[in-house]
This record gives structure tokens, C-alpha cells and sequence, in this order.
């Protein structure tokens, strides 16, 4: 996946009829702590299934380790990311896909019980099923093949995916839904997440100024204490964290792709300070910038 500019990520996925999308995210040389899934939110769903290494994925609010052949599972409209938490090379695949594509016939009461109310947000199946146990091996494999059907694109291709996605939600829904359903247990989607969304979408775009963390609490009607808390349940960072973070990125990529001086492009990211920018930028990538715009010309 590129860099979303904004946090809402509009990802392009196939026809109307089956809209689905596979990505396969290799890191090589990750840093401890390093970003490899960037904070965002999309009105699709998504399978991250973890292949080589080992991730910490921040989903709403909650953060999940995932070793390989795990398998996490964010709801729609969940705000995710995702981070290294050793050196190490690292490899997932997300697979995309919006709810319409399993949507049931006008009176379809089978799915009305089981599936809709998991595409509509009104019950949640565990995000992380570790590999390994009884349950998660054929969840698993319904995944691995709707993957190797994405990446043969033999013919009808398109409704072998469906048929697993269909498969595997069968299978959360026989092993977890009735559990919620007997103790009433109907989680809506995070208030958290939606309430943070727009001050997220703001540091967007005002990541030049100087964005305290008193104003950003009250954007969020809550104390500094409190925010602060809730911001690194959520985002996996501090509040300063996330802001120099971000402008770490913007950085780099005038960096990559314009002529802007290093001193320009300080400037543009809202540190005037060379040298503090310098400092900054080396702690978030590894390298000083004019060490990675010489990589870029390489």
C-alpha cells in the first residue's frame, strides 16, 4: 500500500460485482519500532495474514501480535496500523474486500442470523485467530485459498474467492456468534475510533503548525491526561510521536520527489531548524535526508 495522504485510504478494488484486493507487503531491514502499516480506516474489510517475522498491529485501539500463519481480522471502518517490534525482514498479505460482496437475497434469513450482522458492525468475531489451534487451521486455509485463487486468476476465479470468504465466515460464525448472542454481548463500533477521526484528519493537515497537546484534547472534549492515554491506546504512539512521525514522512517524500533543498524541506514540514530536523528525520528513518535522497537518485 502507498501513503495515504489522507487517513481514510480509498482502495481501489475490483467490479462492482466482486470487490476484492489482494497486497502483498514485503519489508526488508525493518527497525525496531519502524511503521509498516500506516494508520488509516476504510469502509472495507480486511484480512491481514501475517508470513514471515513477526508485526504488532494497532486495531481500534486495541494492538495484536502476529506471528507467522496468524490471521487478523479488521472490521470495517476500523482505524489500523501496524509496526515492527524487533529488526527483522517481514512479509503479510492484506486482502481487501467490501461487505456488499457477500450480501444475501432480499429474504435470506440463514445469512440475516449469521452474516449480517458481522458485515453491518452490529457483533464483532475475534480480530486475531493464532495459528496453530484446532479452530484456526481451516479459517486459515480459507484465507490461503481465496489468495491462491486471487493470484491464479484461473476462470471464475472471482467466485472461488467469494465461496471462501463465504466458508470462512460460516466457520467464525458457528464457533463464535451464538457464545455472543446467549450472553447479549452486540459490540458496536469503537466510539474511540470515531470520535479520534477527525482530529486524526486534522493533523493531516495542519501538520506544519504547532499542534499542542491541550489543543488536541480539546478537540476530542477531553482532558490532556486522558487524551493522552486513549491517543497511544489507539495509534500505537504518543501524540508528539504520531505529529513528528507524520512530518518525518512528508518529508521524505518532498525529499524523493521534488527539488526542495533539505533546509526547504524542513521548512515545509514545520521545523525550521535544520539541524533539529536533521536529528528528527534520522531517528524516524534510519538516515540523515541527504543520505536518502541520494539513495533515491541511485
Amino acid at each position: 500500500m502507498t501513503h495515504p495522504r489522507e487517513l481514510w485510504e480509498n482502495t481501489s478494488l475490483a467490479g462492482q460485482e466482486y470487490p476484492f484486493r489482494m497486497f502483498r507487503l514485503q519489508h526488508d531491514n525493518c527497525l525496531k519500532g519502524q511503521q509498516i502499516l500506516w494508520l488509516h480506516w476504510h469502509e472495507h474489510f480486511e484480512l491481514l495474514l501475517m508470513v514471515k517475522g513477526t508485526a504488532v498491529f494497532h486495531i481500534e485501539s486495541e494492538p495484536y501480535e502476529a506471528a507467522p500463519g496468524d490471521l487478523l481480522l479488521v472490521p470495517s471502518g476500523g482505524l489500523h496500523a501496524g509496526f515492527s517490534p524487533c529488526d527483522q525482514d517481514m512479509e503479510f498479505i492484506a486482502f481487501v474486500f467490501n461487505g456488499s460482496m457477500l450480501g444475501g437475497l432480499p429474504h435470506d434469513p440463514v445469512h440475516s442470523r449469521f452474516l449480517a450482522p458481522y458485515i453491518e458492525g452490529k457483533v464483532r468475531f475475534p480480530v486475531r485467530i493464532a495459528s496453530g489451534t484446532d479452530a484456526a487451521s481451516p479459517v486459515r486455509q480459507c484465507v490461503v485459498r481465496a489468495i491462491e485463487e486471487f493470484n491464479d486468476k484461473r476462470r471464475a476465479y472471482e467466485l472461488a474467492v467469494k465461496s471462501h470468504l463465504y466458508l470462512l465466515f460460516s466457520l467464525l460464525a458457528r464457533e463464535h456468534l451464538a457464545e455472543r448472542e446467549a450472553v447479549g454481548a452486540t459490540a458496536s463500533f469503537s466510539r474511540n475510533s470515531e470520535r479520534f477521526k477527525p482530529l486524526l484528519r486534522y493533523v493531516e493537515e495542519h501538520y506544519q503548525d504547532g499542534i499542542t497537546i491541550e489543543e488536541a484534547a480539546r478537540r476530542v472534549n477531553l482532558n490532556p491526561y486522558h487524551f493522552c492515554k486513549q491517543f497511544k491506546k489507539l495509534t500505537g504512539r504518543t501524540f508528539v510521536d504520531y505529529v513528528n512521525w507524520y512530518r518525518m514522512n512528508e518529508a521524505e517524500r518532498l525529499l524523493l520527489e521534488s527539488d526542495l533543498t533539505v533546509t526547504e524541506a524542513a521548512d515545509r514540514v514545520g521545523c525550521g531548524n535544520p539541524n533539529y530536523f536533521t536529528k528528527l528525520f534520522k531517528q524516524y528513518k534510519g538516515m540523515t535526508p541527504s543520505q536518502a535522497r541520494e539513495q533515491s537518485v541511485r
